[in-house]
């Protein structure tokens, strides 16, 4: 009996139809392998930008009359309040304190930078380099007439510090405050490119927050009470009520397939009391 094979024709369609699947394969390989990839730049890139937001915001936001220090495209320099109370009595030329409850966290990572309080027209009054210490007895708080209270909450727990050279009335609400610099610079941790530090003036303080960030990646200001964006900084900068955080992260590698990293812009309004009324 004869045995009938392939005839060479068929082999030839055969192996070009495995050709054409092969190759649809392969492309749905790499399509597949670049659009991961892709996405994961977004996914880097947007981690970044939403990291520098967190961090900025919490500290932004509390900014208090005449906060805003010193503003450019690249760099916001400001005086945020890290703790709150009362003004309870002095001691040796020190002012007793009474703390009203905080982040027991964000409280001990401050470093101080100075003091402020309210005077007896309302207007707050700012004094740097001031020595602050713990220690100070929650007593004399709570013996004045009328009592002030020293308040404890979660882990917090109720104290009073010493504030060098400060003389406010007994009563008046008291905050201490850090002066801090976020800035748009060249990144170490990733020679060539751009990141946000965080630094804090007058002390060896100074660390990278995030990056890589792109260079569109700046600050806008917030001017009056209508807002209004402006890419420069007024030359009174109690007119502005906030900044305009552009924080255009990008990716650390080229995904595959692409001339250039990916981008996410997270502009965020982020509005403060600088003002001053």
């Amino acid at each position: 009996m004869s045995r009938r094979g392939f005839a060479l024709a068929e082999l030839l369609v055969a192996l070009v139809i495995a050709g054409i699947i092969g190759i649809a394969l392969t492309r749905l390989v790499v399509s597949q392998a670049r659009f991961v990839s892709v996405q994961g730049g977004m996914m880097q890139a947007r981690s970044g930008a939403r990291a520098a937001l967190n961090v900025m915001a919490e500290e932004l936001r509390m900014v208090s009359d005449s906060g805003l220090l010193a503003a450019t495209r690249d760099s916001i320099t400001v005086r945020a309040p890290y703790g709150f109370g009362i003004a309870c009595g002095y001691n040796a030329g020190r002012t007793i304190v009474g703390l009203l409850p905080a982040d027991s966290a964000g409280y001990a990572s401050a470093s101080n930078s100075g003091v402020a309080w309210r005077d007896s027209l309302g207007n707050w009054r700012y004094l740097d380099a001031v020595a602050v210490s713990a220690g100070a007895p929650t007593t004399t708080c709570t013996t004045q007439t009328p009592a002030i209270a020293v308040l404890s909450a979660g882990s917090w727990s109720a104290q009073a510090i010493y504030a060098q050279s400060v003389a406010p009335t007994i009563g008046s609400p008291v905050y201490l405050y850090q002066k801090i610099t976020y800035v748009f610079a060249a990144s170490v941790d990733l020679p060539g490119r751009r990141a946000l530090w965080r630094a804090v003036p007058g002390l060896s303080l100074r660390e990278e927050l995030v990056a890589p960030f792109d260079t569109s990646a700046k600050f806008e200001f917030l001017v009056g009470s209508s807002l209004a964006v402006r890419a420069t900084a007024p030359a009174i900068l109690d007119s502005v009520y906030g900044i305009r955080a552009r924080l255009v992260a990008a990716s650390e590698q080229t995904p595959a397939g692409r001339a250039a990293p990916m981008l996410f812009d997270l502009s965020t309004n982020l509005v403060f009391r600088n003002h001053v009324q």
